[in-house]
């Protein structure tokens, strides 16, 4: 089973996000704030939701 880095995943969220949110989508400042209270699979789920590659997460 692989294990994802949760820190990194939330901050590279939280980068997206954000830019998304000041680049002229302000839905994307909703899901800003959910993502600081998210658990790990709640992220894993809004990244694959968002298109994001899990496997740059992984930790061997």
């Amino acid at each position: 089973m692989t294990e994802i880095n949760v820190d990194e995943l939330r901050e590279h969220l939280e980068d997206l996000c954000g830019t998304a949110a000041f680049g002229g989508f302000p839905g994307a400042l909703l899901d800003l704030a959910d993502i600081e209270d998210m658990d790990g699979c709640e992220l894993c789920e809004k990244a694959e939701e968002l298109g994001v590659d899990l496997w740059e997460f992984a930790e061997e």
